[in-house]
């Protein structure tokens, strides 16, 4: 038989400190024990939201879970059976988890509502929540409407009720989907609003849910992925958009207001700069081209031009490559500390770079490739030496002819 835990939670989702005695406590893979409580008030996660955190006897409580039909705390210490505890719920993060969970049953109505698209799953993530809605790709001005529908029920403050009811009585309430269990049915209500079969813990009204604010949307699955977040959450977001935003300010000495004619200026300015800056960059490849193709060893099938420069800018080598290859040379040149970002040129009837660099692909767990005039990819930074080192004997010894 199962130990049975009174779920506290389900009383009151507002409860934050409890006691409670230790029914088991068996030994968790990976350390610590799982303990079972003859009541608690620690969620154990479901339905898209994760399971509460907090503290039991002073031990932290990391997870806790259900296994059939008992409930289990996973401890960082030893509890044993019979032991009168006191539990503390992390209410910090059990607050945010109900004001993400219940602001997400609300912008699902206002999907319904305003764009005809239902919920086809939910995400409750650290920093962001997501929805995937039924719909291709709702235009800008209708996701506003959602959003605006959304935080008129939350600004309305609701009262959010639970209904416990037998399954034939949750087929009478307008739910936006049918339930999936069977006996007793937990109906969450924001009052008049929205009815939704749901194991999760709410706020007790919509408005201590905030504020509801879509950050983006994208294609997902023929669908569209909503991502979202409520409360603290948006404060927080608010607050780092604030910093960002005075740091802006500072860098181009401008008020918030005068930001994006500030940033158009900088775009001009770079661009007249590029501008003027591309014809000598082509005159100092040039030059360069010839300096290493007068230095370059002659091979059995012409100069071969081979180098790894790490604090080389990567962007360049492409016409560098090019150039030495209109002027008969093979070049094998990398560059770049992350990630050493290789170009391989060589004129047409030498030797094939696609063939050279599968072998590197295979030797130095190189990734790229191309064809026999040009090939391009990324070498492991600790082994780019060593492969263009290979790459330069093979070209020399002209295996791998055109």
């Amino acid at each position: 038989m199962p130990l049975v835990t009174r779920r506290l939670y389900y009383e009151d989702a507002q409860l934050q400190q409890f006691e409670a005695q230790v029914l088991a406590a068996r030994a968790a893979e990976g350390g610590g024990k799982r303990v079972v409580l003859d009541a608690t008030a620690f969620y154990p996660g479901g339905g898209g939201q994760p399971s509460d955190r907090g503290t039991l006897g002073g031990i932290a409580v990391t997870e806790t879970g259900l296994e059939g039909e008992e409930l289990w705390h996973q401890v960082e210490g030893s509890l044993e059976p019979g032991a009168r505890v006191a539990g503390r719920i992390d209410w910090a993060r059990r607050f945010d988890h109900m004001q993400q969970h219940t602001g997400q049953h609300i912008l699902s109505r206002a999907f319904v509502e305003v764009a005809r698209a239902d919920t086809r799953s939910f995400h409750l993530g650290e920093a962001v929540v997501t929805i995937d809605v039924d719909h291709p790709g709702p235009a800008p001005a209708l996701v506003r409407q959602v959003e605006d529908r959304a935080n008129a029920i939350v600004w309305e403050d609701r009262p959010v009720v639970t209904h416990v009811v037998s399954l034939e009585q949750a087929r009478e309430f307008p739910l936006r989907k049918p339930p999936d269990v069977e006996g007793e049915v937990r109906v969450v209500e924001v009052q008049g609003f929205d009815w939704s079969a749901c194991g999760g813990t709410h706020v007790a009204r919509s408005g201590q849910v905030g504020v509801i604010a879509i950050l983006g949307t994208e294609k997902y699955k023929g669908g569209t992925r909503v991502a979202f977040a409520c409360g603290g959450r948006v404060l927080g977001r608010l607050r780092e958009a604030a910093d960002v935003l005075r740091g802006l300010c500072l860098e181009f000495t401008s008020g918030e207001a005068d930001l994006p004619r500030a940033v158009a200026r900088l775009k001009s300015d770079v661009r007249s700069l590029e501008g003027r800056l591309k014809p000598l960059l082509a005159e100092s490849l040039d030059r360069e081209a010839d300096a290493l193709l007068s230095q370059a060893e002659r091979g059995a099938v012409g100069p071969v031009v081979a180098r790894y420069d790490p604090d080389r800018d990567p962007g360049e080598l492409a016409g560098l490559a090019s150039r030495i290859a209109a002027r008969g040379g093979i070049a094998l040149l990398a560059a770049g500390q992350d990630t050493a970002r290789a170009h391989f040129s060589a004129p047409n009837g030498t030797i094939s770079m696609g063939a050279l660099f599968a072998d590197l692909c295979r030797a130095y767990g190189a990734k790229g490739g191309g064809r026999p005039e040009a090939a391009q990819g990324a070498i492991p930074p600790e082994r780019a030496q060593e492969a263009i080192d290979a790459a330069r004997r093979a070209a020399l010894a002209g295996r791998n002819q055109g």
